[in-house]
């Protein structure tokens, strides 16, 4: 599979994947300025920063490539990021796989050099800044949440083995990177997010540490369930020191049953949930993760719903790729709009 150093000439980086891979695409963008062009017409190459957690984002992976293809045929294009790991999903002839573009401890001077498509599941998304709303507001609607935040990377891919996930695959070998090294890039921007697949217990105690002994607020994506029971006292302490500014944890299912079919950690879950509660009664805003539609099982998510600030849903995925089907899910899901969760 080709680098992106393997390309000569300008890039054009778009990203239809999550914070993850656009932090890391943003890092090589801004370790290298003099390739990057912001207009793919003024491109040699087009790289498309892809995810594949259900076929309904392949899918709109796809069409993001193609939409591009339709207004600048004469260019070279890739899909990179989390599907061009997909080597067993098959991709158009004009797409080639490139290797996530990365660059360890680079300060993302320059947000605008990797372009953020929007989130495909919100029908009529508007930016903040078209919205013209104050920053909380926007915030808390569909597909905003940490958009505009400083993505700061901590670390990549995850130890876990759920048994609906290929995270490992398709993020590569698990990294974290040295809290200590990053601490200038966290001072020297507002608004920080912590981004990491799966953040671990060292690195919420660490991020602690630094948040403490510099009075600065952070928010933190993708803890699992397990590391939050781990790290129970630092979260509180945080959120009653006012620095914990918002809190995700992806646990997924609240149902026992779903839980240890998804061979993930049920007692872990559960006790989450309760100190999500308590993270929210001291002003965190909190965010998790369901998966909808799981197999036979009949989800009761009314809990989930009036605990949380904020939901994202996905539906299960049997990782299979079949065109067709994706675009009869899309209909399902998108066109016809959000499931009405109970």
């Amino acid at each position: 599979m080709k680098t992106i150093d393997d390309l000569e000439g300008k890039v054009y980086m778009t990203c239809s994947a999550c914070m993850s891979v656009y932090a890391d695409g943003l890092s090589w963008a801004n370790a290298n300025t003099d390739r990057i062009v912001k207009d793919a017409e003024n491109a040699e190459h087009v790289v498309v920063l892809s995810c594949q957690v259900t076929d309904l984002a392949i899918l709109n992976d796809l069409r993001t490539a193609e939409r591009i293809k339709a207004e600048n045929p004469d260019k070279n294009y890739y899909v990179s990021g989390c599907l061009g790991q997909r080597t067993d999903v098959e991709l158009p002839n004009f797409l080639q796989r490139l290797e996530t573009p990365r660059a360890a401890y680079q300060f993302l001077d320059d947000r605008t050099l990797v372009h953020f498509e929007k989130p495909f599941w919100v029908p009529n998304f508007k930016e903040k800044e078209e919205e013209k709303e104050e920053e909380q507001d926007n915030q808390i609607k569909d597909g905003h949440l940490f958009r505009n935040m400083y993505p700061l990377r901590i670390g990549k891919s995850c130890p876990n083995r759920c048994s609906y996930c290929t995270i490992r695959i398709t993020r590569g070998t698990f990294e974290q990177y040295e809290a200590q090294r990053l601490e200038d890039e966290f001072l020297a921007f507002d608004d920080v997010l912590l981004v990491a697949d799966s953040p671990t217990v060292q690195q919420v105690k660490d991020w602690h540490e630094i948040a403490v002994r510099n009075s600065k607020s952070f928010s933190i994506r993708n803890v699992e369930p397990v590391i939050t029971t781990h790290c129970k006292d630092e979260l509180l302490d945080l959120a009653d020191r006012g620095l914990l500014k918002a809190y995700h944890s992806p646990i997924q299912s609240a149902d026992p049953a779903v839980l240890r079919d998804m061979s993930r950690n049920v007692p872990a879950t559960l006790e989450t949930m309760r100190i999500a509660e308590e993270l929210k009664g001291r002003g965190v805003y909190i965010a998790t993760n369901i998966i909808i539609d799981y197999k036979s099982f009949n989800q009761d998510f009314s809990r989930i719903l009036r605990l949380y600030d904020y939901v994202s849903w996905n539906p299960l995925w049997d990782n299979q790729w079949n065109r067709q089907k994706a675009e009869e899910r899309w209909q399902k899901y998108i066109v016809n709009g959000p499931p009405q969760l109970k």
